[in-house]
């Protein structure tokens, strides 16, 4: 199974975690940990390798880490160098965590690790940009195209 933990500072993880378990429902196979400013890097990332005996990721780990370079970030990568098969994300966002939750199971890891990349920059957007495309589709439709 693929695994995916969810990682941030302040309470990002357990925030994401609440939203993704209201409109989805729990999952399985997925983590969320939290950085407090209370935390060390050491205590991060004895938690994330407790997270690892616990989850199945024989087919791969997703860390999807809030912000590039934090230590959220940091600490997973030096975790996902000494696993077979991981990859870190940053940038994460609740669309692409519901969606990567959804599918999982049903992925390979490459393609897991695509979908995160692109629902997650698809779910950030304005909304003249969808207002625009919702009516250039209205009126493909119209036109029969």
């Amino acid at each position: 199974m693929i695994s995916i933990i969810v990682l941030g500072h302040g309470r990002f993880a357990s925030g994401i975690q609440y939203a993704v378990n209201q409109i989805i429902g729990e999952q399985d196979n997925i983590a969320f940990i939290d950085f407090p400013e209370s935390k060390s890097p050491a205590q991060l990332k004895q938690e994330i390798l407790t997270a690892l005996e616990q989850l199945n990721h024989t087919r791969g780990v997703l860390f999807c880490c809030d912000i590039l370079g934090g230590s959220p970030f940091r600490t997973a990568s030096l975790i996902a160098q000494e696993l077979p098969i991981a990859e870190v994300i940053t940038g994460s966002n609740l669309q692409m965590l519901i969606e990567c939750s959804m599918e999982k199971d049903e992925l390979a890891f490459a393609d897991l690790v695509e979908l995160a990349l692109s629902s997650g920059k698809q779910g950030i957007t304005k909304l003249s940009n969808e207002l625009s495309q919702s009516k250039q589709r209205s009126v493909q439709q119209e036109d029969g195209i």
